[in-house]
């Protein structure tokens, strides 16, 4: 082979590395943004709600995957609350060599700092409307992979979760329409391993499991929160009824004294008033006499009188 050829042959290799270089830096430096459109288009085909995240960062070379502020927003426009769910931070590490297979291994799963906004009605909530429009995602899904296997039977990847950890986890409950109640800190325990059989878990499957751990948490909380709230005003209207019924009692007391009080005045006032009738009476009575005997009712001699007389000489 000719100098010349040789050279020529050394120039396009050179450049097809440089070029093979340069698609794998632009590659990593897009993934990030890529990703975080794709989760930002694709979750709200899952959940039924829209879906923003802050930001994605994906290490290809270990397998890392970690996603910053993640907020579900409430599935209705009736909610009062500014979101449904917040996931802080979330760290995935994936096991690479099983990237290209049927079943993706997820070794580790980390939720930290969640917040969730459990706004409930007589018949609803945010959260369990959003667990719904998965279930029907779920139950459609399984309804076409029916249709097509059938026809023919198509590959879907499916997962592995080792564990998946949830840690920081606060609820705030709320009446739908009504002001946000005072978060309240709840455990939910470690779930996993997810998927081990040979079928494994499918991303909406999983989905559900996560969400209905957040929603069964969140009900527990509210119920305890009503309970204690319950028991508040239960012992405060024992208090009431207690303080009630006492103060009856004394004005019962006070109530009975009053009247055996006033009973006791009306006699002697009663008393007093017969006493001088009955003396009215004997003097009208005496004076009638005397004018029937030919002296005036006013005639007769006063005591001091008859001892005021001058004696005859």
């Amino acid at each position: 082979m000719s100098k010349k050829k040789t050279g020529l042959l050394t120039k396009i290799i050179l450049f097809v590395v440089v070029l093979i270089v340069v698609l794998l830096v632009v590659g990593i430096l897009l993934i990030d943004p890529i990703a975080k459109n794709a989760l930002e288009k694709g979750a709200p085909l899952v959940l039924g709600t829209n879906v923003s995240v802050e930001r994605i960062h994906i290490e290809p070379f270990n397998g890392r995957v970690e996603i910053t502020n993640l907020i579900i927003d409430n599935p209705k426009e009736s909610y009062s609350s500014e979101y449904a769910i917040k996931l802080g931070d979330i760290v995935t590490d994936v096991d690479l060599a099983t990237v290209t297979k049927k079943k993706i291994h997820i070794e580790e799963m980390r939720m930290k700092d969640v917040n969730v906004n459990y706004e409930t009605s007589v018949i609803n909530s945010n959260l369990q409307d959003i667990l719904d429009n998965v279930k029907k995602l779920d139950s459609s899904e399984k309804s076409e992979k029916k249709e097509e296997t059938k026809k023919e039977p198509a590959e879907e990847k499916t997962l592995q979760v080792d564990v998946i950890e949830l840690d920081n986890v606060g609820v705030s409950v709320q009446a739908k329409g009504a002001a946000a109640g005072l978060p309240i800190h709840v455990t939910i325990d470690p779930m996993g391993p997810l998927g081990e059989d040979e079928e494994g878990i499918t991303p909406v499957g999983l989905t559900m499991r996560i969400l209905g751990a957040i929603v069964t948490t969140a009900i527990k909380a509210a119920g305890g929160s009503v309970t204690d709230a319950a028991a508040t005003v239960g012992n405060a209207a024992a208090d009431a009824a207690a303080g009630a019924a006492s103060s009856a009692v004394e004005a019962g007391k006070n109530v009975a004294n009053d009247a055996a009080n006033a009973a006791n005045a009306a006699v002697n006032s009663a008393g007093e008033a017969v006493n001088s009738a009955v003396n009215d009476a004997a003097n009208a009575a005496s004076g009638a006499l005397r004018g029937l005997f030919g002296g005036s009712r006013n005639d007769a001699p006063k005591a001091n009188d008859a001892q005021t007389q001058p004696q005859a000489n």
